[in-house]
Order: structure tokens, then sequence, then C-alpha cells
């Protein structure tokens, strides 16, 4: 039986044809017959150029923003029989080079934006063939069905990097059976129809992606796309955003905190007029307080808290339908269908008591299989169980937690993110949860940076919402009535804006090093 991600698509083209499948924030639509269209040249003519390298040649890679034209790319690369490697946009042609020296790409299709800015990185020798989204080329070949390959649901569908310890990026695998087993029960349980009006948001290279595209095709559904190449200013990106969710009178939305927070504050989310019926965020915690507000602002909207580092897609749901007085965190919730969280001691010796603090070991479906060509880094994290009677496989996440007595999973912070500050174990989650309920507040990060006296130094940046002068002081004197004294960061800063990630989430990494030389 065939379980491929690109299926989900093709299933629609063949009951739906006429359907829309996209819409442009210029107005322009697309219906899965169109789409399917344009797949269809990319996949033959990637046969062409590759016709009998899929074994020892398999990835493509994608240097684009999410729009008509690179989706009918990725699922023409599917289609072909590859694995579709997204390449950020936004990073330096450095950091990209490194991955093509890891996977050995020699095809890349790249939006023609990016050609100058990343003209560095179209000259590397390994590069046999660059193929430019919307070319004549593509325009002009065949939409002819391409014949059916013999695939496996293990092969790989594509892989997505995250950032490594040693420079290098860390090449996530995910199979075809991964990115169905993901798609189907978020099918199951969030139950798209062919009426629903899905937001793109996320880029190619956060797993968010997936659901926006594939869940929302396997629906037949329409997709919203919102034109990243336009110039705007950074101001207006949210409103606009916001603006065209209120024109296409979209349903579904699945984002960060970050962006939710961007759009509470700086979009007119919550004085525009949406038809959202679920949302559901993931990525990172929410701070309850600011959680809360969004509720608010859309009272009518289910909102669900979605958990899974990238390493194993999705593993956790649970539906905000109240939220604690005390603004504790929201829990993690439920395990997904087909998988298996164990919390195990710190020492790995047993399985963790209802209320122990442990790291999360999980396995299922949604598992990758590990990182490319970094065969110790997998070794350290895909991990034989000590705990079953046969041969079982768990992923390390990295993340801590704990079950209360119901069975209810809740999060307690990555270990990186939990520090010592003079004797005193700190979770900066529980800082930042603080601050979440300062309401003049817009965002905000801790960081921690090694100090030879204190084993750590916290240091909290913010920034304020529009309207709102509150100073270092002010910040540090509500805070002090949050928390204990030595949970206090050692300095706050403030600024305009805090940094991005290409995922909208705020670089943390970026901001300890600017701590860093605070500290020095």
């Amino acid at each position: 039986m065939r379980y491929l991600l690109h299926d989900v698509f093709t299933k629609t083209v063949e009951s739906s044809p006429e359907l829309v499948a996209i819409t442009t924030e210029q107005g322009k639509s697309l219906t899965y017959r169109e789409l399917n269209s344009t797949v269809n040249r990319y996949a033959n003519y990637l046969r062409s150029i590759k016709p009998k390298e899929i074994r020892e040649k398999p990835f493509v890679g994608i240097l684009s923003a999410v729009n008509q034209e690179s989706i009918a790319a990725v699922i023409g690369t599917l289609k072909a029989g590859y694995t579709y490697v997204p390449l950020d946009e936004y990073s330096p042609s450095e950091r990209l080079a490194k991955i093509l020296d890891n996977t050995k790409l020699e095809v890349i299709i790249i939006d023609p934006k990016w050609k100058e800015t990343h003209a560095e990185l179209l000259r590397h020798p390994a590069l046999e063939n660059v193929i430019f989204l919307g070319s004549e080329t593509i325009k002009n070949y065949s939409d002819a069905e391409p014949p059916l390959l013999n695939q496996v649901s293990d092969d790989l569908a594509y892989i997505l990097h995250s950032s490594g310890s040693t420079g290098v990026p860390k090449g996530i695998m995910l199979t075809h059976r991964n990115a169905r087993t993901f798609i189907d029960w978020m099918q199951l349980e969030f139950k798209l129809t062919k009426e629903d009006v899905v937001m793109s948001r996320a880029p190619f290279k956060f797993d968010l992606s997936v659901f926006d595209i594939f869940n929302t095709f396997n629906a037949g559904a329409t997709l919203v796309c919102f034109d990243w190449n336009k110039e705007r200013e950074e101001e207006n990106k949210h409103s606009d955003y916001v603006k065209l969710m209120e024109r296409e009178k979209a349903t579904i939305i699945y984002t960060t905190p970050s962006t939710f927070i961007s759009m509470l504050n700086r979009g007119g989310l919550a004085e525009a007029d949406l038809a959202l019926r679920e949302i559901m965020y993931a990525g990172e915690p929410f701070p309850t307080a600011q959680l809360r507000k969004l509720q608010e602002a859309l009272p009518k909207t289910r909102i669900a808290n979605i958990y899974g580092p990238t390493e194993t897609n999705i593993i956790t749901y649970y539906w905000v339908d109240s939220f604690p007085e005390d603004n504790s965190p929201i829990p993690l919730g439920y395990v997904v269908e087909d998988t298996e969280i164990l919390i195990i001691s710190e020492d790995a010796s047993h399985i963790c008591e209802p209320m122990e603090m442990g790291e999360l070991w999980c396995r299922g479906g949604t598992v990758t299989l590990g990182y490319l060509g970094m065969e110790e880094k997998t070794k350290a994290c895909l991990v034989d169980s000590p705990f079953h009677k046969y041969p079982v496989k768990f992923w390390r996440t990295g993340d801590f937690g704990f079950r209360d007595s119901d069975g209810l999973l809740h999060y307690k912070g990555r270990k990186d993110h939990m520090v010592k500050v003079k004797g005193y174990r700190i979770e900066i989650g529980e800082i930042e949860s603080a601050l979440a309920e300062n309401t003049d507040l817009d965002e905000f990060v801790v960081v921690a940076v090694p100090d030879e006296k204190y084993g750590n130094r916290l240091y909290c940046f913010y920034t304020n919402i529009k309207g709102k002068t509150s100073s270092e002081e002010d910040v540090a004197e509500k805070l002090g009535k949050k928390i204990p004294s030595y949970m206090m960061p050692f300095r706050y800063i403030k600024k305009e804006t805090l940094p991005k990630t290409s995922s909208e989430k705020v670089d943390r990494v970026l901001l300890a090093e600017e701590a860093t030389n605070y500290a020095n």
C-alpha cells in the first residue's frame, strides 16, 4: 500500500480538480488541476536531468519563500522520487554551503529574487543544475503525469536543518512515513474540510509548513499565501498579514507564540473581523498571561497547544479550554496516536514516577531516522530502550518535564534552559512567565551567560508595547514582586525590536552572544 507524502495532493487532484488550492495576496487563485500541471512540469524536468540517480543523488534543494511556484516545485520534487531540502533564503551563503557539503546537493531550485544574494552559493563546485522558479524552461516543459515510481514509505521525503554545536547544521531526515503519520493524526484531531481556508505562515525549513501545505491539500481546502517577497515596512508586515487573513476569511492558522504575540501587539489582531475556527501554536512555550490575551481577542476560536521537536514532529496536544489563575504554564497535554513518551530520570536509570521531573524520550511513526552524515550525534539521541524486552529505539528530546497524577504531560524546559545561579537551579521559563504578566512589555527573553563567581548571570532583553515606556528599573521592580531575588536577572536591556530566526522565534543564540559582550 502506498503511503507517500505527495499522494495526499494527488488524491485531491483526482477527486476535486476544480477546487481552489492556493490563493495569493495579490488575489490570484489556482485550482488543484492548474497546480498539478505545474507540479508535473517540475517532476518531468527533474526526471530528465536526473534520470537514473535517485539512490545515489536523491536530494533537491529548494531556496525560496513559500508561494504557489515553490510549492509546485516541492511537490514536483517528491513526485519525481526525490527528497526536498529547504535552504533558508535568509541564511548566509557560507552556512548554506555547509549544507551542500553534507548533503552532496547537485540540484537547486531557487527563486530568481535570491540569485544575486546567493551568487557565491550558486558557484559551489558540487552544483550541476540550478533551476529558476517560473523559468521559461519549466513553463514549456511537459505537464503530463509522470510514470508512477515504486517509492517506499521509508524513503526520505525531506531534510530539515537545525543549528549544530560545531557550526555544521544538523540535517534531520524525515521519511514519507514520518510525514504521513503526522498528517493523518492532524487530520484526525483537527478535521479539516474542503470548506477550510488555511493561512500559510511557516517557511519550508520549519516543519509547521508540512501541515500548512499537505494537510490543506489532503482536505481539498484552500491555502492562502502571503507575499514574503513584497517590499514593505517592517511594522506593516504583521498588519498586512492580519488584513489578508481577514479578507480571505481564514479558518485555520498554525504558527509560533512569538508570531501570535506580534500580530496581537503590532498587527491589529484583536480589532480584526476574523473567521478563525481553530488556531494551533508550537515551537516554543506560550506565556500564559499572553495566551490569555489571545483568547480574549478570539473568544470564538478554539486554541490548541502542539508540542514536538523537529526530530519527532508532533507528539503531544492540548486544547486550551481554561487558564490557571496563577498563570502557570499550559500543559503539553496528551500523547498523540502511534507514539509513546516516557519520562526518564536524568541518569537514565528509571522511568519517573508521577510529578517526578525527567527527560522526555519518544518513539513512534513520526520520529526521525537521525542526522544525515552524523552517526555519533544520531547515536547520542536515538538510543536503545533499557526498559523493553524487545529491541526498541527512543529519541531523547533534551526536553524536561513530568506527568501529573492524571497522566497529563507538563513541560519544564530544555536542559540548556535550566541553569544554576549562586547554587540555585533556575528554570528560565519561570522568569519569562513572570515577565509575561507585565502588560507594558511586548517581547522579552532571558538568557544565561556563564560566570566564574555565580555559575551564570542572567540577562533580560525586552521591548515595550507601543505607547509604553517602561525603563529597566520599572521592569526589574515589577518582576521583583513575582520571583525570589536569586532568580532576578543581573541586567535588563531595552531594545526597539528583538532579533528573530527565519522561523519567527526570538533568536536566543544571537541575544546570548550580545549578553556575553555585556558580560565581558
